[in-house]
């Protein structure tokens, strides 16, 4: 009877020890690629801003005073 529990615990610190392996590399990985993806994501904004010209902000255009009308009514 010994034995068995043996295995048993011996199979639950493999998996123990896999389990801490890979959540290692996955938090080496994700760390990793964020780091990709803050450069991207900078360039991409840098880009998007030199292209699109200053937004004049809220405006009220002929068809939203007709939607204000509308719900007036």
């Amino acid at each position: 009877m010994k034995k068995d529990k043996t295995r048993f615990t011996a199979d639950r610190r493999m998996f123990l020890k896999g389990f801490a392996v890979a959540g290692g590399a996955a938090t080496i990985t994700a760390v990793s690629a964020t780091g990709l993806v803050d450069l991207d994501t900078k360039a991409q904004a840098a880009a998007d801003t030199a292209e699109k010209p200053a937004s004049k902000g809220y405006h009220e255009s002929q068809h939203i005073k007709d939607y204000y009308r509308v719900l007036r009514s």
